[in-house]
């Protein structure tokens, strides 16, 4: 691609602003509101519970072992909550810092791999697009877990681009690492991906035997090595049970998540906004200017986005996390897109400016009715039907006012501000001003509806559980499945030497539950709230 000066100067540290910039973007405001059920405080409380009983190999939830999970991502949770306590700033901070890596790495290949104007607009269409900018400062594993599986893919492609096969190790390893995150769905993406990409290229570098050897050396040097330790510690147990609930996840709708067949390419249009729209373009042939190498990189980027897409559309469970590795194709393709727009090579076809402005004025709008449902809850109780324990949640005592317009202010004027820009052919200037924007008004968003939102859905738990924090004490939920007792009670580690009895035990009870108390004459309501029955043994 043609390089023009600009922003593309090598006299800009782009790198030390990037980082700033992911700092600034990530970090703050990340401990100010309660961890969500599930994964977010499931994943605290088994980072929590390793510092409580000092055994950071196992991994426990309520003090029982868990199979779900390899601990990777806990060790990183329980370094920062050494360094700043057991709270939600030390959950999310993490991936706040795996975005500023992730920033850096896209800027640094993306120069490597094209130019350093491509590698610039690689990091902002990640940076400032809705769900990566979210997902950096949230409490998840996926955020580490794909920066391993997209580092593998590297690193096979510059194996692939140089021949030199020690790049296929680090493919190996980096794989490997994904798997002590979260799981082989890893090596399973990296495998898939490569696979087409060889059959759809008929390119003999992309798939040799050797190659795959050294990757598999580097899986099992990695993840074998936790897996061998763990096995001789624990017996086959731990990685029976974690292979069985590892298929469950490909086979079944776990945990009742379940969505239409496009659920994911909605999520990506509406969600990795405003990258994706300019994604769009690049879901093309070959173009008559573009060389092969770049367009073999774009291919893969196609090729990955459809895999993931594909493959958790197939999936049973439907939750938005699940495909959030196609942030790094969308965000490529956009960058794509946005050089190709600079150097004059691409145009706005009429249908993809008519699902931009569509797009782009659905979002607006639902960030203008939120608070202005939120002003009017007597309205929305009286015109939709909603189940028993939505209505209760929606009596939460919430504060909204003309305040909460902020983000929706912020996002027009971002609007409008890149199109003016745009108008007196700043055109790189109204494109830093579109993607730095929109990542502050994630940041904004969240300010003035995260806390709102959690009010209505949990507050009142999380509320019920804090009183009793540390206390001996079992807090457990009826009819629903949560973590929040344990992180919030700050359950001790239970004392199997005290065999004079058991401690005071407590639930929660959503109302649409209620009929469970006639189960449970031994139960005493201590009151309701927001949705919620808090009861007590007699």
């Amino acid at each position: 691609m043609g390089q023009s000066p600009g922003l593309s100067s090598d006299r800009i540290p782009w790198v030390w602003i990037l980082v700033a910039a992911g700092a600034l973007l990530y970090i703050p405001f990340i401990g100010g509101v309660s961890l969500f059920d599930w994964d977010e405080i499931n994943f605290a409380e088994i980072s929590r519970e390793m510092i409580t009983t000092g055994d950071y190999l196992n991994i426990h939830i309520n003090y029982k072992p868990f199979f779900e999970k390899p601990p990777f991502f806990f060790w990183l949770q329980v370094l920062c909550m050494k360094a700043f306590g057991i709270n939600e700033f030390a959950a999310r901070l993490p991936n706040a810092i795996g975005g500023i890596l992730t920033l850096i790495l896209l800027f640094k290949i993306g120069t490597r791999w094209i130019d350093r104007r491509f590698g610039l607009f690689w990091a902002l269409s990640y940076m400032g697009s809705i769900l990566p900018a979210l997902y950096h400062k949230s409490g998840i594993i996926d955020p580490w877990f794909n920066l391993f599986i997209f580092s593998g893919i590297i690193a096979w492609v510059e194996g692939t681009k140089t021949n030199a096969f020690k790049w296929f190790l680090v493919s190996g390893l980096l794989s490997g690492m994904a798997v002590l995150t979260k799981g082989p769905v890893g090596p399973l993406l990296i495998g898939l991906t490569v696979l087409i990409m060889r059959l759809w290229s008929r390119d003999s570098n992309y798939l040799g035997v050797k190659a795959v050897l050294l990757f598999i050396l580097g899986n099992s040097l990695v993840a074998g090595v936790w897996f061998g330790i763990n096995w001789i510690s624990n017996g086959p147990d731990f990685i029976l049970a974690f292979l069985k609930y590892q298929a469950e996840l490909l086979t079944e709708s776990v945990a009742g998540h379940k969505g239409f067949p496009g659920y994911h390419f909605v999520v990506a249009l509406f969600g990795i906004l405003p990258a994706s729209l300019f994604a769009l373009g690049g879901l093309r042939k070959r173009t008559s200017d573009e060389n092969q190498e770049e367009y073999s990189l774009r291919l893969l980027m196609i090729i990955l986005m459809t895999v993931v897409i594909v493959l958790f559309s197939v999936v049973q469970s439907k939750i938005v996390h699940y495909s959030s590795l196609a942030y790094y194709p969308v965000s490529f393709l956009s960058a794509w897109v946005i050089c190709r727009i600079l150097d004059g090579k691409h145009k706005w076809s009429a249908w993809h400016l008519a699902l931009s402005v569509s797009v782009i004025t659905i979002i607006a709008a639902a960030m203008i009715l939120l608070p202005l449902v939120g002003q009017h809850i007597d309205w929305l109780k009286a015109t939709f039907t909603f189940d028993k324990f939505t209505i209760a949640t929606l009596d939460a005592k919430v504060s909204w006012g003309v305040i909460d317009y902020t983000p929706a202010v912020w996002l027009i004027a971002i609007l409008a501000a890149t199109l003016l820009l745009w108008k007196k052919m700043q055109k790189e200037y109204a494109l830093l001003t579109l993607f730095g924007g929109m990542g502050l008004f994630v940041t904004i968003a969240l300010i003035f509806f995260i806390g709102k939102i959690e009010r209505y859905s949990q507050h009142a738990a999380v509320e019920f559980c804090e009183k009793y924090e540390g206390q001996q004490v079992d807090i457990k939920t009826m009819g629903f499945k949560s973590y929040l007792p344990f992180f919030y009670a700050r359950k001790p580690v239970p004392d199997t030497t005290n065999t004079a009895g058991q401690w005071p035990t407590y639930y929660i009870l959503k109302v649409d539950k209620r009929k469970k108390l006639a189960e449970h004459p031994e139960l005493e309501i201590l009151y309701e709230k927001n949705g919620f029955i808090f009861l007590k043994e007699k």
